[in-house]
């Protein structure tokens, strides 16, 4: 349908997988690489399968949250030789997000099978799950989506499910439906899980990425020029005064410490412009978690679900099947020099622990 002056197509995607992020920096660059550190332990050899395109909702110049949507690569290719390569490809529910901006459910229902997204408050999304016919109908993943963001910790009340089932709805019901959900959401608007979409997206990324760095040669190089053209400045006006004392006058003036090395000084302070500091690094940080993981005996018996990281800790929220399996993650955490303490550990419904577990650097951890 044409909906937002493209052509989109909302498809009951039987692989897709929504995983929320959060990251505590703004540059768009480094997006996709931390998305790659954060869920390669989960995805595994299945990686280079699957297709990736992040739906950012909230971006501020310390804080990067969204979800990443990861479907099949042959499911796209199979939707793009079926309905063309210019199509937006987009997941069923996400047609009625307009309808969850108070948070709540949305499930689109065929006679084979039935796909739901869990919306946060804001139309952002938290979960999507596929559902053939042969496990249940719509009834029953509705039950198995609010059992889910109960554990979760999300109070969802009965009016905020709504299961639109296929040919309840005409085409222009479904394009004004889409039409109000894309006002509603800039983020679901620029979402595209198509081969082209994803191929843009990565572009995106990499341009960005190259901008900021060149940016900040930039700044850096205009930093240390005029730190340098300070410096001889006052030089020349304290030609005559004390050598022993001008180079803490220089640094007092200059860069408001007084030291007896200025120019050390300046480039201490490029170091940490440049995150060059001894301050846990978040790349490292990320590169020790993933390498911990795969230390695991039995790496699918624990799930990372989310991550915050800070510089002077980091928290690792997951699932796991028993409490075992929590302790060998946490020994694994510690031979790669972190300090790592459990939170609080909880029964999910159904089976499985829910635990957290905050990780402080180590003497190894640098």
């Amino acid at each position: 349908m044409r909906a937002g002056g493209k052509n989109v197509l909302f498809v009951p995607l039987r692989t897709a997988v929504l995983c929320p992020f959060s990251f505590p920096f703004g540059r768009r660059g480094s997006l996709r690489d931390a998305i790659k550190f954060t869920f390669r332990p989960i995805l595994g050899g299945l990686a280079e399968k699957l297709s990736m395109v992040p739906q950012v909702t909230l971006q501020r110049s310390d804080l990067t949250q969204g979800a990443a949507w990861f479907v099949s690569k042959e499911e796209i290719d199979e939707c793009e030789e079926n309905f063309g390569k210019d199509i937006v490809l987009l997941p069923a529910p996400a047609a009625f997000a307009a309808e969850m901006e108070d948070g709540g459910i949305s499930v689109w229902s065929s006679p084979s099978s039935s796909c739901a997204i869990w919306f946060d408050k804001g139309s952002v999304p938290r979960f999507y799950k596929y559902m053939p016919s042969s496990e249940g109908d719509a009834e029953d993943l509705c039950e198995w989506m609010c059992r889910y963001a109960s554990a979760e910790g999300a109070d969802l009340p009965s009016e905020s499910v709504l299961i639109c089932r296929e040919g309840s709805m005409t085409q222009e019901e479904l394009r004004r439906a889409a039409e109000a959900s894309f006002a509603a959401s800039p983020s679901l608007s620029r979402l595209d899980l198509s081969s082209r979409g994803a191929a843009a997206a990565e572009r995106c990324d990499v341009f960005s990425s190259a901008c900021f760095a060149a940016l900040k040669s930039a700044a850096a190089v205009g930093v240390l020029f005029l730190v340098l053209s300070l410096v001889l400045l006052l030089q020349n006006k304290r030609l005559y005064a004390s050598l022993e004392e001008a180079p803490r006058e220089i640094c007092g003036t200059v860069l408001g410490e007084r030291g007896g090395n200025p120019l050390a000084y300046a480039a201490k302070r490029l170091r940490m412009l440049s995150g060059e500091s001894s301050r846990l690094s978040f790349e490292k940080t990320l590169a020790d978690i993933a390498s911990a993981f795969e230390e695991l005996p039995d790496k699918k018996a624990v799930r990372i679900d989310s991550l915050r990281y800070g510089s002077e800790r980091t928290e690792v929220e997951g699932t796991a099947s028993k409490t075992d399996d929590i302790q060998k993650l946490r020994d694994a955490f510690g031979r790669k020099g972190f300090s790592a303490k459990t939170g609080g550990v909880q029964q999910i419904p159904g089976g499985g622990m829910r635990f957290t577990l905050t990780l402080s650097a180590g003497e190894n951890v640098r």
